[in-house]
């Protein structure tokens, strides 16, 4: 009876031991070609390879609104004579562009500036104040394009010394963006089927699209002092408005 107890355990233990080596063989030594080939090809250590497009489109529109700043200055010898008729003055452009139908929210004041103004010294001498200067600048919103003229002439007219940044704009803007993005999109789209068709593949899935920030080109006018002052209606041209955007985007390639 114990001779064949013995005999059991030791043949148990050969089959065990058997196993284990073999577990350890498939875990640490050499893969045999059968094995090799039911785990199927290597993976490769570089990612799969994308295709990066970028593109801009644009819209252009015709402005129907503007912005313009109309500033009056006055020299006195103290700086309250040279506020006080700036002021005067001031007001006085205010009251004129009231009459042309222009509302209080509207005008808004851009800037005031009261400094003193200095003498030019010769050698040895020194600096003196000469009298002071007053300049104060308002920021016009007209929204009605045809009244820019009018607007113009009537700021010139009612004592405004300068106008400057004159700039048109439309109410149309943030549809156009819209518009310039999904044209933007196709066209990036576009070219990045291109070249996968060059690669001899097919474009994959969008992996990431970005926008840049919005790009507008408005017309500008160049500043208008007193000199232009004409019995003429001031003639303005407000030209084109480019809205323009631009996408950057990654789509996956398809090899075939």
């Amino acid at each position: 009876y114990f001779i064949g107890m013995l005999m059991r355990i030791l043949s148990s233990g050969v089959r065990l031991g058997a196993t284990w080596g073999a577990a350890w063989f498939l875990a640490f030594g050499n893969t045999s070609p059968a094995i090799a080939q039911e785990l199927g090809p290597p993976v490769p250590s570089l990612k799969a390879p994308q295709l990066n497009s970028s593109a801009t489109g644009e819209v252009t529109l015709r402005p129907d609104r503007a912005t313009l700043t109309v500033s009056v200055e006055s020299r006195a010898g103290t700086a309250s004579k040279a506020a006080g008729e700036t002021a005067r003055r001031q007001k006085q452009v205010l009251d004129t562009l009231r009459a042309l139908g222009i509302g209080i929210d509207q005008v808004q004041t851009a800037s005031l500036q009261i400094a003193p103004e200095y003498s030019n010294p010769g050698p040895g001498q020194r600096q003196r104040v000469t009298g002071y200067l007053a300049i104060s600048s308002l920021r016009v919103e007209i929204l009605r394009i045809e009244q820019v003229g009018a607007v113009v002439d009537a700021a010139l007219s009612g004592d405004a010394t300068s106008i400057q940044e004159l700039r048109f704009s439309s109410y149309n803007e943030a549809e156009a963006r819209k518009h310039a993005l999904a044209l933007a999109v196709s066209k990036a789209r576009g070219e990045a089927e291109a070249m996968a068709s060059a690669a001899g593949g097919l474009l994959g899935g969008l992996i990431e699209l970005n926008a840049q920030p919005d790009v507008i080109r408005m017309l500008s006018a160049p500043p208008m002092s007193f000199a232009a002052r004409a019995t003429t209606p001031m003639p303005v041209a407000e030209g084109t408005i480019t809205v323009s955007a631009t996408v950057s985007g990654r789509w996956g390639y398809i090899p075939r």
